[in-house]
């Protein structure tokens, strides 16, 4: 199999470096993914300004675009025999609305619309401490092997949150499915000095 991996975190994102790890017992691993981080870019797309992409070496290309773009490009001039698109894995989770907002899985939801299987994938935090990525690269590996035992419908694609267990668990989650959470997210803005600074009571504890 061929793998094309993105993400919205950014090339260099540690993430992104576990999902290729995972992918690549499987296959063969293309990585076209955005030269900085836009986490929170959503389904985005430039169409004003040509795209520029930057040779990084062994199938590796850092694109002056957004994940949807890293997608188009990627499976239209960088990867055009892809069987699956593999996104994250992001640094947060991506549940409930956050899926609208996410370039995480919009990468995911370009994919299907251009006729190719895919997964999101999204480390979720309960602290600010960096995330195990040598873990996530089991969970990824087990999900995989799950989900891809599974028909999935024509459009439809998973999007998939590991838990944070803590540092201490070693054996792998189990895998639970559950509808989309439509209620949106708990928000307010802090005005000070005449701006409104954004307040979320979803952000991780210190």
């Amino acid at each position: 199999m061929h793998f094309l991996l993105t993400n919205d975190d950014g090339i260099d994102a540690p993430g992104l470096a576990a999902l290729a790890n995972a992918a690549r017992q499987w296959g063969r691993v293309t990585v076209v993914a955005p030269d900085q981080h836009l986490s929170g870019c959503s389904h985005q797309t430039t169409t004003h300004r040509p795209l520029r992409a930057e040779n990084r070496g062994e199938a590796r290309y850092a694109l002056d675009g957004t994940p949807a773009d890293c997608v188009r490009v990627g499976l239209l001039h960088l990867a055009t025999d892809a069987d699956w698109v593999l996104s994250g894995v992001n640094d947060g989770g991506n549940l409930g609305v956050d899926v609208y907002m996410s370039g995480t899985v919009a990468a995911a939801r370009e994919a299907v619309l251009l006729g190719r299987k895919a997964i999101a994938f999204s480390q979720y935090r309960r602290t600010r401490h960096a995330p195990a990525w040598k873990r996530a690269e089991g969970y990824v590996a087990s999900a995989f092997t799950a989900l891809t035992a599974e028909a999935l419908e024509p459009g439809a694609f998973w999007n998939v949150n590991f838990p944070d267990l803590g540092a201490d668990t070693v054996e792998l989650p189990s895998l639970r499915r559950c509808e989309l959470d439509p209620h949106p997210l708990v928000v307010t803005y802090d005005l000070r000095d005449g701006l409104y600074h954004y307040q979320s009571t979803s952000r991780p504890p210190t």
